[in-house]
């Protein structure tokens, strides 16, 4: 599965048989699952299966590379070494909006400035962790939807809180049409606060390498239990 920037779902590959790895049965339409609708839409085929050790991953201009497969070969297929390129049907909804410009570096809590001349037709901000994928499972992707505000020069987007809501690393960023269409993406790097820089939904400095003190964190009380 990879997650797409409209904030869809995307399955590709697999099979549909009962046993492991087995290309009598391949799985060959790209389905999508929306959560807001919680409904299965199929898409187009691929023209090979896709099984154990196979690749899905997204790329910045938003299409999904499927490659790979066969590794160890299942029966009736062999290790493919060749790859696809699935597009997803946002990409036929209309023109793309553009992100000009926007910071390499972000940090959690922080607002930041992604300048695009589209910004009144802006529907969501998103970003989406890099992909790492290994056995056909992708290990690293997950996704946050950025509020956002509109200005003169584009949008002024706020980072997840804390690096519990947005680990560290390096996300794809998107911005998408009212239709749902989205820019090509922008490579930032999620950090934490530099030390001794105040930690956003916390009482205390940062720590060089710390994430925030969960006992600082608003919790529900919890009810003492007698031994």
């Amino acid at each position: 599965t990879t997650l797409l920037p409209d904030g869809t779902v995307l399955a590709t590959g697999g099979t549909s048989s009962p046993g492991f790895n087995d290309a009598t049965a391949p799985a060959l339409a790209a389905e999508v699952w929306d959560p807001a609708t919680e409904a299965w839409t199929t898409l187009a085929a691929m023209q090979v299966p896709r099984l154990y050790h196979s690749t899905a991953l997204l790329l910045p201009d938003g299409r999904v590379l499927s490659a790979g497969g066969g590794l160890q070969p299942a029966a009736g297929d062999f290790n493919r070494q060749d790859a696809q390129i699935f597009s997803p049907p946002y990409l036929y909804q209309g023109p793309r909006p553009v992100i000009t410009s926007a910071p390499a570096t972000v940090s959690n809590g922080e607002a930041f400035l992604v300048e695009t001349p589209d910004a009144a037709g802006i529907g969501a901000v998103r970003w989406i962790r890099l992909s790492s994928v290994t056995h056909a499972f992708d290990q690293n992707q997950r996704v946050n939807r950025l509020p956002f505000s509109v200005t003169r020069a584009g949008l002024f987007a706020t980072a997840p809180p804390d690096s519990n809501h947005c680990p560290p690393g390096h996300y794809l960023l998107f911005i998408l049409s009212a239709d749902g269409v989205p820019s090509l993406g922008r490579v930032v790097e999620v950090t934490r606060p530099p030390a001794g820089e105040p930690v956003p939904g916390s009482r205390g400095l940062a720590l060089r390498g710390a994430r925030p003190n969960p006992a600082l964190q608003p919790t529900a009380t919890t009810p003492r239990v007698s031994r």
